[in-house]
């Protein structure tokens, strides 16, 4: 089995990313190294495991998913063991109630996090972090120029300072707390719904002092999504992701860029022939600042998982295993340091 061997080495070289990336230069550009994300539902351990065993690599992070009112802690424990088998932990950190509606009066909204509301959670929480004492990277409030979630611009008066307000708050609290530890992923939508100009990522941008990576969620939807039944949005890598990688690069040009949430159907076309498309066009030399991909390896509202049919499996199990991809997670810890010392790159 292809698993990175890294062990005991891992934890002194996250240590290092953690404190002093070390010198910076082209290579950080240059690189042409990339990283393996997956989402999967279960615990951070099992997912890493379970990506082990069926593809056969061992992924640079794992991410998952929490929401401020679940009542779960962090698991300090194993994030600290995903560490040991050398896989960065990548936390979604979701500020909203899920057993409550969107417009339920008693849903989270910004304005609460502003007010104070919830500073008490984030401190707590901010300790767990810190009690890893090894690189996380918290993903907080993503895709918040679509209007599902309670924090999202659309639903906080369309008013794009208030998120940007509470992102800071959020950040601030925590490295308050002690968490220095934490690596942030500001990450948007690769489409704006409702696609006004309050609703553009780029007037929502934290500053660079508040963002270690620059996040991109996108999927190929394919044919007769649950959203749009008769409609036919089959979309290549490319054209779900070029535009907004363009305004990543325009927007934070000193920070790498991840895909926070990317995934294709099999409804509408050759979902195998989309996986060797994307996999030719990352190995041109496009995208280059793109570091970090977190394939969503779920069957949610479509089959998005890699095992939908055989022949996508193998055209994804070929992608991850190309040389380009074997990037480990104590080297993903430090791309972000590298970058901020490097100079802007061009854009796409």
């Amino acid at each position: 089995m292809r698993r990175r061997t890294l062990l005991g080495a891992a934890a002194a070289a996250a240590t290092v990313a953690m404190s002093d990336a070390g010198a910076a230069s082209a290579h950080a550009r240059s690189d042409p190294t990339r990283y393996l994300g997956v989402f999967r539902e279960g615990s951070p351990t099992t997912i890493a495991t379970d990506v082990e065993n069926l593809y056969d690599v061992t992924p640079a992070s794992v991410m998952w998913f929490d929401s401020w009112a679940s009542g779960l802690a962090f698991p300090v424990n194993e994030a600290k063991e995903l560490w040991r088998r050398g896989v960065m932990p990548h936390y979604t950190w979701e500020p909203w109630n899920t057993a409550l509606g969107l417009n339920d009066p008693g849903q989270i909204h910004l304005r609460d996090i502003i007010d104070g509301t919830w500073d008490a959670y984030i401190r707590a929480r901010a300790r767990e972090f810190a009690a890893v004492r090894l690189p996380i990277l918290v993903r907080w409030g993503h895709e918040f120029n679509g209007n599902w979630y309670p924090w999202g611009i659309a639903n906080n008066n369309a008013d794009p300072s208030l998120y940007v307000r509470a992102y800071r708050h959020v950040h601030d609290l925590t490295a308050a707390a002690g968490a220095r530890n934490v690596q942030w992923v500001w990450a948007y939508n690769n489409g704006s719904s409702p696609d006004e100009a309050y609703n553009d990522p780029a007037v929502a941008y934290p500053g660079d002092k508040y963002v270690d990576w620059v996040g991109i969620d996108g999927y190929n939807w394919g044919f007769g999504p649950s959203w749009d039944p008769a409609g036919d949005h089959w979309a290549s890598f490319d054209a779900t992701f070029a535009t907004a990688y363009a305004k990543a690069r325009a927007v934070a040009p000193r920070r790498p860029v991840t895909l926070g949430e990317f995934a294709s159907t099999e409804d509408g076309g050759d979902k195998a022939q989309w996986f060797r498309d994307m996999t030719a066009t990352l190995r041109s030399g496009a995208y280059p600042d793109l570091k970090l991909l977190t394939y969503f390896d779920l069957t949610k509202e479509e089959a998005w998982s890699p095992n939908s049919s055989p022949a996508a499996l193998a055209a994804f199990t070929s992608w991850v295993r190309t040389r380009s991809m074997n990037g480990c997670g104590a080297d993903l810890a430090r791309v972000a340091a590298n970058y901020a010392r490097s100079r802007p790159a061009a854009s796409l």
